[in-house]
Parts: C-alpha cells; sequence; structure tokens
C-alpha cells in the first residue's frame, strides 16, 4: 500500500499473455491491449499435423509391430526325400555298392561248378563342416524395440540355414552327380531334350516317391512354354498333370545353372540316394556376457551339415555347350 487512496493497490501482473490479458481486464489499459494483441499476432497459425509446434508433436507416429519379412527358400532336403546319415564324430564313412554290372545269375550246366561273384564295394567319407552366425543387439534396441524382431529373428535363422542346405544340396548333386546330356543350345533347351534327359535315369534309379527334377523356377517357366502341338510341359489333358514335367514332380530353387553358357540347368535323380549328415541340429547360444561392457547382448547359431552323392547313377544334370 502506497501513499495514494486508502485500499487502492498500484499492481502490475508479469509480462505473460495470461498477465497481460488479467491488467487489461482490470484496468483496461491500452497499452496492455496493444501488447495482447501484438503477442497473440505471434503465433497467427492454424493448428494442424504438418508442423511440429502447431499440432504435429500432439499425433503419435503409428507403428505396424511386425517386420514385413522378405521370403526366403525352404529347406529342399525334406521335400525331396534325402537319406539322414547318423553317426558319431565329424567324419562317417558310409560303404556303398561300387559294382558296375547288373549282379545277375550265370547259367550253370549239370556237375559243374557255380559261378563264384561278389560286389565290389567302397565308401563315401561324409565330414560335417560348421556354419555360423552372430547377431548382436544392444540392450537399447531389445528394451525399445516393437516390432517382434526376436520372433522375426528366430525365422530369418532358419531360413538363411535352410538357404545354406539347399546350396550344399545342389552343389554336390552338380558336382558328384553323371553329366547325362549335353544340351544343344547354350541358351535354350529344345523340347525333345527333356524327356531325353529323363530316360538317361537307370530303370533301377526311375521308379519311387523319390526321383524328381530340380531346376531354377525361371527355367520351369521356360519349358512350360514349349508347348508345341501336344502342350507336352503344360498340365492339360495332353499334357503332364499337376505340376510334373514328364510325368515326374519338380521342385525349384536359384542355386541350380541357369539357361546359359556352361549352365547346368536340369536335373533328374532319384534323391533318395543323397545322403546328408546335419549334427547337431541348429544351435543357438545366447551371450549376454562377452559384450556386456559395451551394453549388447550376442546370439550365436551354428550346424554342422554335410551331404554326398551315394550313386552318381541317380543323378543326370544336363549341361548348355559353351557357344
Amino acid at each position: 500500500q502506497n501513499g495514494g487512496a486508502p485500499g487502492v493497490h498500484n499492481r502490475r501482473t508479469p509480462d505473460t499473455e495470461e498477465g497481460i490479458y488479467c491488467r487489461w481486464v482490470r484496468s483496461g489499459d491500452a497499452a496492455a491491449q496493444l501488447e495482447l494483441m501484438e503477442m497473440r499476432a505471434s503465433n497467427d497459425t492454424t493448428m494442424n499435423l504438418t508442423t511440429a509446434a502447431d499440432g504435429g508433436d500432439l499425433v503419435p507416429t503409428g507403428h505396424y509391430s511386425q517386420i514385413i519379412e522378405r521370403l526366403r527358400p525352404q529347406a529342399l532336403h525334406e521335400q525331396l526325400g534325402v537319406m539322414m546319415i547318423p553317426g558319431n564324430g565329424l567324419t562317417v564313412n558310409v560303404p556303398v555298392d561300387d559294382e558296375a554290372d547288373s549282379g545277375a545269375f550265370v547259367s550253370t550246366a549239370e556237375s559243374s561248378a557255380f559261378d563264384r561273384d561278389a560286389p565290389a564295394v567302397s565308401k563315401k567319407a561324409m565330414t560335417l563342416v560348421k556354419y555360423t552366425k552372430k547377431v548382436d543387439l544392444t540392450y537399447e534396441l531389445l528394451q525399445g524395440e516393437d516390432s517382434g524382431l526376436l520372433a522375426f529373428l528366430s525365422r530369418y535363422v532358419a531360413d538363411g540355414m535352410a538357404a545354406t542346405l539347399n546350396s550344399l544340396l545342389v552343389a554336390e548333386a552338380l558336382a558328384n552327380g553323371t553329366a547325362g546330356l549335353t544340351l544343344d543350345a547354350a541358351a535354350a533347351i529344345g523340347a525333345a531334350e527333356v524327356p531325353e534327359l529323363m530316360y538317361k535315369l537307370g530303370a533301377r534309379y526311375a521308379v519311387g516317391p523319390n526321383v524328381a527334377w530340380l531346376m531354377k523356377r525361371a527355367t520351369e517357366g521356360y519349358l512350360r512354354g514349349l508347348t508345341g502341338n501336344q502342350f507336352l510341359f503344360a498340365p492339360t489333358p495332353n499334357g503332364t498333370p499337376g505340376n510334373g514335367l514328364v510325368g515326374l514332380p519338380v521342385f525349384t530353387d536359384d542355386n541350380m545353372g541357369a539357361l546359359q553358357a556352361s549352365g547346368k540347368s536340369l536335373i533328374v535323380g532319384n534323391w533318395a540316394y543323397m545322403g546328408m549328415r546335419l549334427a547337431p541340429g541348429l544351435t543357438v547360444l545366447r551371450d549376454p556376457y562377452s559384450r556386456a561392457g559395451y551394453g549388447e547382448t550376442i546370439l550365436h547359431y551354428y550346424f554342422m551339415a554335410d551331404f554326398a552323392v551315394l550313386q552318381a547313377g541317380a543323378f543326370q544334370y544336363a549341361t548348355h555347350p559353351t557357344a
């Protein structure tokens, strides 16, 4: 209270928008009114989403809580029915029949000596090779992610294992199968060459549920287009039923050769004569200690595998010429 009229207080409110507004209401101060107008004009805008200060910060950004996966190949060995080889240790020797002839009996005259015969045998050494993957994850990522990361990683690792096994299977089949046919063209396959290759497969291997084609999907599409007058490779009453090719099922994998010079684009085989070792299966080690000083958890993955063609005659592949 000062020396003026009793009970009258000269108060000046703080120079905030609220304070200036209160001063203008109490006193009708024209200066306060002008100041208030100037202050309000400083953010003369429509609230919107585009500008953070005008409302954008009020709206959360949506997040789909899954990772959209890239599709990867599925393991072929289960679909083709390869032979699983058990055993302990890194190397297992698999005995195989190595006799070139059919083992047929010999006509024998009365009181003549029996024909003495014995199979020739050899062995295939299957040595496990280790395949690994390591994933480092920070504590911040593990704490803050909302995308189903760990579930995605489990599928990602499993699919990567399948891709590796497929690559090994195809490489072994093309390396140790039989070069059954050299195709006529460097970048094409003639319609007649498909059954020609199929009939390179000996009668003993040509029957059973495990006899199938393997090729790139693009190669299958090319062959489906070779319909000709009889629609030989198309699923019609005149052609192959279902997804088969000349009566045999078709499987595809990108590790097969392409329609190009020197490519091994087609293989037909009895896949029961492909041996596979997988010991152990996929093993996972969660390591929260090694990189704890850096705020990281490490996931270690590994498996050991090997493939071996057990009878070369059970696999016939076609090769494109060099030009």
